[in-house]
């Protein structure tokens, strides 16, 4: 326990009483006030980062968006698989007169035609959808993971703003304070006027940023309502958490090989290559050629011929490849150079992803580094230094300028380490997004 010593003025009981004073809100106003328990009811009614998420997840236009367009190329596979719709056709040939007299026909036919590919067409089709639809699908994962990964950081801003105001509010306290010792031994002539006017300078210089960091929380708040889809001009109803940093940091490897398995942005480059690798093989297809079967029935009574069919026909068409297939050779080098491009994206995607992850691991260990110095014996350091300095002053024994240093100082380091956490926790949410994090990750 700490104890302090005062000097009491011969002759001036006003004096130790002032010091009793001090001394008793200096113990008082070490760090924020603690929420009671109906402070505490009240923030457990407002909506905490999981709360967040899925309001994102269900209202967000532009995941709801993509999710919707991912989900249409989806559903365009079977239809490119399935086989072309018959044609029918009937011919009235020949007719007097002008095409439209059907009625003066001589001969009807009704004919029913297909399309038949080369075997492999069109399943190889069909896949190059679907790996088209897995590059659309990884890319709203990654629209996600990127949203999510907005959404706390700006979450995690707004509850720094919160620690920082009510740091603020308690150091306007601690300034108070420091303003009715300053009055008193002003009124005993132990003390300038202007110790009182700097004093009150300092609270107002505090009120500024009070009303500058609340600016900063309306604005965080404002953007976490656009990502979750709810009006910017109303106040979301946020739960006020205490944000602790983790204890230890995991291996770099482990976050390495989790982004190479999870990440969104790998998962569609790899399906890119698969569906461009497709496209090389349905390409060398197309050199097959293709046909075309056509069933004829001619007609006994024109012009409709419903009575009866008397003869019947049949054809085969088939396309083929013209100019030597010279077409084609030049769309497989276009696939082939297609599917060259997709093979680079991903390893470039691979490399930048594993870069992302190696910069934010580093940033986030280093800052829960800081944090451990800042928080360590520096903050305790500097409170035991204000409270000294406060009730040296109420005694007479320092000069103002002492305890103002020493309120600095001490407000300084709170600041820092309110920030020092902010940045670990910012770093970890890079990490994860990094990563490839598309659920609601718990908090760093």
């Amino acid at each position: 326990m700490l104890s302090l010593s005062f000097r009491c003025l011969p002759g001036s009981p006003k004096a130790f009483a002032l010091a009793v004073f001090a001394a008793g809100l200096a113990w008082s106003t070490v760090s924020p006030a603690v929420a009671g328990p109906a402070d505490a009811d009240a923030l457990a009614k407002g909506w905490n980062l999981s709360d967040l998420t899925r309001e994102l997840l269900d209202n967000n236009p532009q995941l709801l968006s993509a999710r919707h367009a991912a989900r249409a190329t989806r559903l365009g596979v079977q239809p490119t698989q399935a086989p072309d719709n018959p044609t029918i056709g009937i011919t009235q040939d020949p007719v007097a007169r002008n095409p439209l007299a059907w009625n003066t026909s001589q001969g009807a036919s009704w004919t029913v035609s297909q399309n038949l590919y080369w075997p492999g067409k069109k399943s190889l089709a069909g896949e190059v959808v679907s790996a088209q639809a897995s590059v659309a699908e990884a890319q709203a994962d990654g629209l996600q993971a990127q949203l999510l990964g907005q959404l706390r950081s700006s979450w995690l801003a707004w509850q720094t703003t919160q620690s920082q105001l009510q740091i603020t509010q308690t150091q306007l306290e601690r300034l108070e304070q420091i303003k009715q010792i300053t009055k008193v031994r002003y009124a005993n002539n132990a003390a300038a006027f202007a110790d009182y006017i700097n004093a009150q300078v300092t609270q107002e210089q505090l009120r500024t940023t009070l009303l500058t960091t609340r600016m900063q929380s309306d604005t965080l708040m404002a953007q976490m309502a656009a990502l979750v889809g709810k009006p910017t001009v109303t106040p979301l109803p946020l739960k006020t958490e205490a944000l602790a940093r983790q204890p230890s940091v995991p291996a770099l490897n482990t976050f390495r090989e989790a982004a190479l398995q999870r990440n969104p942005q790998i998962k569609a480059a790899a399906a890119g290559v698969l569906a461009a690798q497709r496209g090389v093989d349905l390409a060398a297809l197309n050199s097959r050629p293709d046909f075309n079967v056509a069933l004829t029935g001619h007609a006994a009574n024109p012009p409709w011929g419903l009575a009866h069919t008397p003869t019947y026909g049949v054809s085969v068409g088939m396309t083929v490849p013209l100019w030597y297939s010279q077409k084609e050779k030049w769309l497989q080098d276009q696939a082939k150079a297609q599917l060259a491009s997709m093979r680079d994206a991903d390893e470039s995607q691979r490399q930048q992803t594993l870069l992302a992850v190696d910069t934010a691991w580093l940033q986030w260990s280093a800052s829960l580094e800081q944090l451990r110095l800042v928080e360590g014996a520096l903050l305790e350091q500097a409170r035991t230094a204000y409270r000294l300095a406060l009730g040296n002053y109420s005694t007479g024994q320092v000069p103002y300028v002492d305890v103002l240093n020493a309120f600095n100082t001490e407000r300084g380091i709170e600041l820092s380490a309110v920030q020092a956490r902010s940045s670990a926790l910012a770093a970890r949410v890079a990490l994860d997004a990094a990563v490839g994090e598309t659920g609601v990750p718990a908090l760093p």
